[in-house]
């Protein structure tokens, strides 16, 4: 380290310092159980998602690990009660379709007052269904222990059932963030064979909140910068180009038009296309 042109050079001898925060992968909590870390790799895993209120008992999130056939629901489960102990606790989940069956389950052998612990139930994916969203019930089952300040045993424990908020699996699920370095020559190349079109009308009274809701419902990359709505763009239609991987490692793109109509509200007019009509329809679902 010396000086050049009289300045101080300040980089430090191992290179640049990062201060970026070490990114966790939400899937090695999957990796860490043997029995789960069996079934290959996470596709993609979804951000946890609130299945009690922040004040109750029993404070629950869900977090979904997509693979390829199977689901992995992975229950992280908080205990705020004092004077109780949780033991075998697991998550009973029931689904409105065929297409999933619950096949194994992981509990947590033990959770104290202040303790967070997780719990998993694993989805097969029925080999003779199409994928479509399917909404599950949900119910924490353990026995509970009263126990002293010391952690000693009062009585004996008892079955206890502690009603979770319904969630859903939704067809954006299997479908990851990709991105491509140039996006309409992808679309060009990828051709229309497979392309499906669709034209729905949205509940927004603005092109921002309607961009954003079609990037949300959908789970794909915005490209070049589509996913902002210029204001001086005012009254012309809006142009979103997204692109993403389904599970299966099938590309899928999809273009956009969002048009503000003063009279029927926002217009959705989109092109999916991929390798597979039947994908590219399947896509096209997620638009609610």
């Amino acid at each position: 380290h010396g000086r050049e042109n009289g300045a101080l050079d300040l980089t430090p001898l191992n290179g640049p310092i990062s201060l970026k925060k070490e990114k966790v992968d939400p899937a090695a909590v999957v990796y860490a159980v043997p029995e789960l870390a069996s079934f290959g790799r996470v596709f993609r895993s979804s951000s946890p998602l609130p299945l009690t209120e922040t004040e109750t008992e029993y404070v629950v999130t869900c977090t979904k690990h997509v693979l390829s056939g199977y689901v992995i629901l992975q229950f992280n489960v908080e205990n705020t009660i004092d004077d109780q102990r949780l033991e075998e606790v697991r998550a009973v989940v029931e689904g409105d379709s065929t297409v999933f069956d619950v096949i194994g389950e992981i509990s947590a052998p033990s959770i104290l007052c202040g303790e967070t612990k997780n719990c998993f139930t694993v989805l097969q994916q029925a080999d003779d269904h199409t994928l479509s969203p399917t909404s599950f019930s949900c119910e924490l089952r353990f026995n509970a222990v009263t126990i002293d300040s010391s952690g000693e045993e009062l009585g004996d424990s008892y079955e206890e059932e502690y009603t979770l908020e319904d969630f859903e699996i939704s067809i954006s699920d299997f479908l990851a963030k990709v991105k491509v370095n140039d996006f309409r020559r992808s679309w060009e190349s990828m051709g229309n064979r497979n392309e499906v079109l669709e034209k729905v009308g949205l509940k927004f009274k603005n092109l921002t909140d309607a961009v954003a809701a079609v990037i949300d419902f959908l789970g794909m990359l915005p490209c070049d910068g589509t996913s902002l709505v210029k204001v001086k763009n005012k009254g012309k239609p809006h142009m979103l180009h997204l692109s993403g991987v389904f599970v299966s490692g099938c590309e899928i793109l999809a273009r956009a038009q969002i048009i503000l109509d003063e009279t029927v509200g926002v217009v959705l007019k989109i092109a999916v296309r991929s390798a597979d009509t039947q994908l590219s329809r399947l896509v096209i679902q997620c638009i609610q």
